[in-house]
């Protein structure tokens, strides 16, 4: 058998059920996943002296931020699926709680932060209410520095 002796719609025919079969394969691939941490080596270390500075408090790591709040509009409404699609993905880096009170929000800012970004979920955030702290990575305070900053509205 030759080439020349092959119809073109057959191996036309052919080519479309490869393609099909690709796409089958490719599209019913399940998906797979890896373990991750919760924190960076440079937020565990962050962690340590925020730990440090309030003893007295529960500090929780990475909370959605759909756990400390929720748009204020009739849910399934147009304006509710903008302001939660806004905001469902977003985490905060540390909830310092007492008596489980919020006390404050606080965020490492390190390279990986996106400045317009953490502005709005802040605005979001002390809309609600919530006192949002800010340290830089690079300035490394030391935990009588954090605490103050913590507890600063408080005292």
């Amino acid at each position: 058998m030759r080439i020349e002796d092959i119809s073109w719609s057959w191996l036309a025919g052919v080519a479309v059920l490869g393609i099909l079969l690709v796409l089958v394969l490719f599209l019913t691939r399940k998906p797979r996943y890896r373990r991750a941490t919760i924190m960076t080596e440079n937020e565990r270390e962050f962690y340590g002296r925020l730990l440090a500075a309030c003893p007295e408090c529960q500090i929780w790591p990475q909370v959605p931020i759909l756990a400390l709040v929720r748009p204020d509009a009739k849910e399934g409404s147009r304006a509710f699926c903008l302001a939660f699609k806004r905001i469902s993905n977003t985490r905060v880096d540390w909830v310092v709680v007492q008596d489980m009170e919020v006390i404050a929000i606080v965020e490492l800012d390190d390279r990986s932060h996106d400045a317009r970004k953490d502005a709005q979920r802040d605005r979001i955030l002390k809309s609600c209410g919530y006192r949002v702290v800010r340290f830089n990575s690079s300035r490394r305070p030391d935990p009588r520095q954090i605490h103050e900053a913590v507890f600063a509205e408080q005292a």
